[in-house]
């Protein structure tokens, strides 16, 4: 399994991931973020999944009236959700999936509901661990400054004490502007 975290504040997110993956092989140093364009993808569950939502799916660039509207949910539930329910559509949605962009952050659950991830969330076997460090850390009056600081803290500790998260962390950034970049 897995911890992939997101924290995000007005005008940015971050995912954050452990890099080790268990199922019927232990692989020890697999990235499970993808980017694509302004679109950063982190998804917990079944392997061939997580690589279908993944690698498959060609995630659209949000229209500026969008990004400037805040329209973010039937946007995505019309235009993000109809593609993933194509590419699995003969397979059972055994994973959730964190997607972030242009700095806003969306849970998309195993029956492909759209949630807010603001100001945190986590998925995958670590995610109890890290949600704890975070429903804590968020009260840290420096969170809209250093929220990426608190998400990797809560991989850190789900990396302790939970045996399937593992390996280094990989973290990446979403602006509001729609600019990407990892470190």
């Amino acid at each position: 399994m897995t911890t992939i975290i997101t924290t995000s504040s007005n005008n940015s997110a971050t995912l954050i991931a452990d890099r080790g993956i268990t199922s019927d092989l232990i692989h020890p140093d697999m990235s499970k973020i993808v980017q694509q364009g302004s679109w950063l993808i982190g998804v917990a569950g079944n392997a061939r999944v997580c690589d279908q939502l993944q690698y498959l799916i060609e995630y659209p660039e949000p229209p500026s009236d969008v990004i400037k509207s805040g329209e973010w949910f039937k946007w995505i539930v019309t235009n993000v959700i109809p593609l993933i329910d194509d590419v699995i559509k003969d397979t059972e949605m055994e994973a959730e999936a964190l997607l972030v962009t242009h700095g806003k952050a969306f849970l998309i659950s195993e029956n492909l509901s759209v949630l807010s991830a603001k100001p945190y969330w986590a998925i995958g076997s670590g995610s109890e661990l890290a949600l704890g460090v975070l429903a804590h850390l968020q009260y840290n009056p420096d969170w809209n400054k250093n929220h990426d600081l608190s998400g990797v803290k809560a991989a850190q500790v789900a990396s302790m004490h939970d045996p399937n998260t593992r390996g280094t962390l990989d973290v990446w950034h979403s602006h509001h502007t729609g600019k990407v970049y990892r470190g």
